[in-house]
């Protein structure tokens, strides 16, 4: 148990003191960024130093998705040199909060330094809820989402449509460009069924917009 425990602890040493012996030091390994309405990609920038003795050398630069481009220029850092890799994730469609990877690969000993990306991209529009449920053989009233564009927007919508026909939608103008009610009804309960509805509408400065409501009977 003792010689088990000791190589244990000497490996452990061997790591810390390769990792605390790199020469390349990062001024932040995770960034953590927000997009804004209607952005299509998004940058970040990784910053490092050579604060070795030795030129350092990058090999190669990973990503975890497609949607994420990471590059760095020139590929060999002198002593004392600074460089940054610069990431630029494709916003898409995209809503939410997204975790990229970043995988640099030099000529150092030991792993590979993971740089993490987080990417949050708030949605144009608010959903409150995002859907609506009957319950099997309850009544079929109409049950309404409440839709407004995200702070400082003005999005005009005007047309609503469910993706199955098993339900009735109709969008209701509360406040032009500010405030809108999705109203939505099952045309009966008596089997499973669930839709999606699009709601389709126009920012002011001429960009489209679709959001998504969901409604189900079960």
């Amino acid at each position: 148990m003792t010689i088990s425990r000791n190589l244990a602890l000497g490996l452990l040493a061997t790591f810390a003191l390769a990792a605390s012996s790199r020469a390349l030091e990062w001024k932040t390994t995770t960034l953590s960024v927000t997009t804004a309405p209607f952005q299509t990609t998004q940058d970040a920038a990784f910053e490092f130093k050579n604060n070795g003795s030795k030129p350092v050398t990058i090999r190669d630069i990973e990503t975890s998705c497609d949607c994420l481009d990471a590059t760095t220029d020139p590929k060999v850092y002198a002593p004392g040199a600074s460089g940054v890799i610069k990431a630029k994730f494709t916003v898409g469609d995209r809503i939410g909060l997204y975790e990229r990877i970043v995988t640099v690969v030099t000529d150092e000993p030991g792993d590979s330094v993971r740089l993490l990306l987080k990417i949050e991209v708030p949605p144009a529009a608010l959903l409150e809820p995002r859907s609506v449920v009957w319950q099997l053989n309850e009544a079929t009233a109409e049950k309404s989402i409440d839709l407004q564009p995200a702070a400082d927007l003005e999005i005009t919508f005007n047309q609503a449509e469910a993706t199955n026909d098993a339900f009735t939608v109709r969008l209701a103008t509360v406040e032009p460009g500010r405030h809108y009610v999705l109203y939505l009804k099952p045309r009966d309960t008596t089997h499973a069924a669930n839709t999606a509805v699009r709601i389709y509408g126009r920012e002011k400065s001429g960009h489209e917009v679709l959001v998504s409501a969901y409604a189900d009977v079960q």
